[in-house]
């Protein structure tokens, strides 16, 4: 998984330059392309076309909200 913080901090940096910034906890998502997964030379030969349309599939379900993903910090909340 790769936590996006280029994309974060380019948000950020565009809502200060626009007016728009508010401090606090900014969380991303695969919506907004804040994760996502990796895949690069190193990885690229492992993985399969079927494999890789799974997963991309399985990235829009999420988004969609049609797979639910637990929420990590509600989840620690509760712990």
């Amino acid at each position: 998984m790769l936590k996006r913080v280029d994309v974060a901090v380019f948000d950020i940096i565009k809502d200060a330059k626009e007016g728009h910034f508010q401090g606090g906890v900014h969380r991303f998502s695969l919506e907004d392309h804040g994760i996502d997964y990796a895949m690069d030379e190193y990885n690229k030969d492992l993985l399969t076309d079927e494999m890789i349309q799974k997963v991309e599939q399985a990235k829009k379900d999420i988004i969609a909200g049609k797979i639910d993903v637990p929420d990590y910090y509600v989840l620690q909340k509760k712990s």
